[in-house]
């Protein structure tokens, strides 16, 4: 096992014990803890800090040693603990790519069942960055029954130009442009006809199982066949009448499995109210591949 995959496998565990003292010591406290931020997209922009502006106490970038301090009470809020059970992880050279199911009911009795995909970059042994993906909604909903935020957009732009250093790296760059261009055969071409895909399912959190079969309610969320999901991509993008682009900003891969960390852009122009809508979302997508084809 690399390094870089048991620092980040010992960081998740950490969390999983809720225990503070454990997290501690699996971290750099010189580094950086991200969160989405549900509506307020302007605040959770990759590298920017919204201090005191943040929209939700736990979201947004923070400093390690001030995002950390705030899971000592952990167990306060969980009082029969909040599970972080890793499923599944790889590793490139420096960074840690786990998937995680997070399970816990709260000291109000709520249920919370959340699931993440964390990227974890790691030096000297330690967890330096974390970016963390997942429903922010629903931690929402749970944890304060509030809304994320107000609703913002940000400039934006294209920061780097992802290149192809591996066969793997080419294949997911390809995926992004294919979403892109809402090509179902063109991303067909890149998958096998058993490939499948998941996507999280919101308020239905009992269908979004990563194992679970999907039903025809599903088209969009749950666990789907691949090549019926990407039939739904050209109906979904032509309703940014103004342009729509999804762009890799960072690939992670082990030759096997790939992460690709991606932002999106599409705008809708009323054409009644000429009103401009932005739909701006960040992503984590995990594929994993068999014979240099998507599978999963």
């Amino acid at each position: 096992m690399s390094q870089a995959l048991l620092a980040g496998e010992q960081f998740i565990d950490a969390l999983d014990s809720n225990d503070y003292s454990a997290i501690a010591k699996t971290v750099d406290m010189g580094g950086t803890w991200w969160v989405d931020t549900g509506l307020d997209r302007a605040a959770g922009v990759h590298g920017f800090d919204p201090g005191g502006t943040r929209p939700w106490p736990l979201h947004g970038q923070m400093n390690m040693q001030e995002k950390t301090s705030l899971l000592k009470n952990i167990r306060l809020r969980f009082p029969d603990r909040c599970r972080q059970i890793r499923w599944n992880s790889f590793a490139g050279p420096n960074q840690a790519i786990v998937e995680v199911k997070g399970d816990g009911t709260t000291s109000e009795g709520k249920h919370y069942q959340n699931r993440y995909a964390f990227v974890l970059d790691v030096e000297n042994g330690l967890v330096k960055h974390v970016r963390e993906y997942l429903d922010t909604k629903h931690a929402a909903d749970i944890f304060a029954n509030v809304k994320m935020g107000s609703p913002s957009t940000y400039e934006w732009k294209v920061l780097d130009t992802v290149t192809s250093g591996t066969p793997l790296d080419a294949l997911a760059i390809e995926f992004c442009q294919a979403i892109t261009e809402a090509s179902p055969d063109r991303i067909k071409k890149l998958a096998g006809k058993d490939a499948t895909w998941w996507a999280d399912t919101g308020t239905k959190r009992e269908i979004g199982e990563f194992e679970l079969a999907a039903t025809d309610e599903t088209k969009l969320v749950g666990n789907v066949n691949l090549w019926r999901r990407v039939e739904q991509l050209p109906g979904l993008t032509k309703t940014f009448n103004n342009g729509w682009i999804l762009h890799p900003t960072r690939i992670v891969s082990d030759g096997h499995s790939i992460s690709i960390e991606a932002s999106s852009n599409g705008q809708r122009i009323d054409p009644k109210t000429s009103i401009i809508k932005n739909y701006q979302n960040r992503y984590c997508f995990i594929i994993k591949t068999q014979e240099n084809k998507i599978m999963k």
